[in-house]
């Protein structure tokens, strides 16, 4: 979470509400969970879920660390072509591919097929495009004890499952080379073994040679705060747990073997949330049937889904910006938006006051993409670097005509 000082030095330049991205401990985190999987298993890369926090200066860090881009719709696909991304590494995923699919496979991008009838679309446009080398992973369904069934990808070892590979080995310019899982809500490391060790057995029997890549998707806790990370019990992995599992299983399957497929993983949260915090401030405060309620110049949307079901790690600043300790029977934290449900958080035990300042951590996952144009457009994101000694503006405060751009009336665009 951002230091006070830093903290400080925004709010005197900026009277609304906004983010703070603390770029060098984010890169130090990325690589952190990059070497700590290369030391067991070297070949191994990290796929940025663009899904969980697009901001493209955040992407195009993780493109100068070497990273791929694992998008999952063509706006997030052109993104990741902008910021100079080759096809090659470039993951397309999800259920609902966009048009931008062909052009992606027929220009050597990496592709993981949902389900029968994407893959027969794949069929139409290799067939259409007989000189084209087209490659296709597999997203692979299968139980990890997550307590759901998951909706996504192909049951392994289903009648579906396997015509979808017989259909797709008799096109000749179609290569299926390699494997993809990705199960949310299940980041123990028994979920975490059965992943791997499914993915594995599936290569073996239905790839019949050695796939170019191994994809086991997302879903490992990361570095948190202790606040908040108290919040998940006492057993929370590290990094080196996982790698114990996930990279210490790829590299005993396929030990000796000159070539190797390369170990794909795709974190979102994993290696951004920690890194962003929303700073907000106290507009009103009244009691209701003594009840007591704090509303501030940001909205649950801003904080992400994430302060519905846990605390965020959060510290007050006072009116003239000092640290605020004060203890407090606990009052409601509320959003600026007209809905019941805008609670950034119950039972907050600080004392507030108009004016105040609260910063949370933990904002930098499914925050600023899930925020609507609802009754406020988005805040301003500042990153914040050592190297630079100075914050610099990476999204703008939306606007008016930010919002309405697209609307038309009597035929004129607004």
């Amino acid at each position: 979470m951002l230091d006070i000082d830093k903290t400080k030095a925004l709010i005197n330049k900026n009277s609304t509400s906004f983010y703070a991205f603390e770029e060098d401990e984010f890169k130090n985190n990325y690589l952190d969970l990059l070497n700590t999987f290369r030391s067991i298993y070297s070949d191994y890369n990290i796929a940025y879920s663009y899904k969980t926090n697009y901001t493209p200066y955040i992407c195009n860090c993780v493109k100068e660390l070497g990273g791929m881009a694992e998008v999952v719709s063509d706006m997030e696909y052109t993104l990741a072509k902008k910021l100079g991304y080759s096809n090659s590494n470039i993951i397309y995923n999800g259920p609902v591919k966009g048009e931008k699919l062909k052009e992606h496979i027929l220009n050597g991008g990496l592709l993981n097929i949902d389900n029968i009838d994407e893959a027969k679309n794949i069929m139409n446009i290799a067939k259409n495009n007989p000189n084209k080398f087209i490659k296709v992973g597999i997203r692979v369904n299968f139980d990890v004890g997550a307590g759901y069934i998951s909706r996504f990808g192909l049951e392994l070892d289903s009648d579906e499952f396997v015509e979808t590979i017989n259909l797709l080995k008799t096109m000749p310019n179609i290569n299926i080379v390699g494997l993809h899982c990705h199960i949310s809500r299940a980041r123990n490391i028994d979920s975490w073994q059965k992943r791997i060790d499914k993915l594995l057995y599936a290569a073996d029997k239905y790839l019949n040679k050695t796939p170019e890549y191994i994809d086991v998707g997302s879903g490992m806790f990361g570095k948190m705060d202790p606040f908040f990370a108290k919040q998940f019990g006492d057993n929370v992995p590290s990094y080196l747990d996982y790698a114990k599992v996930v990279a210490g299983t790829m590299e005993r399957h396929y030990h000796g073997q000159e070539v190797k497929p390369l170990l794909i993983s795709e974190p979102g949260t994993t290696i951004i949330s920690n890194y962003m915090s929303l700073i907000s401030k106290v507009v009103q405060i009244k009691t209701i049937r003594d009840k007591k309620f704090a509303t501030i110049n940001s909205s649950f949307y801003n904080a992400g889904d994430v302060c519905l079901v846990k605390q965020l790690p959060y510290y007050v600043l006072d009116n003239n910006l000092n640290l605020k300790t004060k203890e407090c029977k606990g009052i409601s934290v509320m959003g600026y938006t007209c809905l019941e449900q805008d609670c950034i958080a119950k039972n907050f035990n600080t004392e507030l006051e108009v004016g105040n300042y609260i910063v949370f951590g933990n904002v930098g996952g499914y925050s600023i993409v899930s925020k609507p144009p609802f009754i406020q457009p988005n805040v301003p994101i500042f990153a914040i670097s050592k190297k630079r000694n100075k914050e610099i503006e990476i999204k703008r405060y939306e606007s008016f005509d930010d919002i309405f751009a697209t609307f038309l009336i009597d035929g004129m665009y607004i």
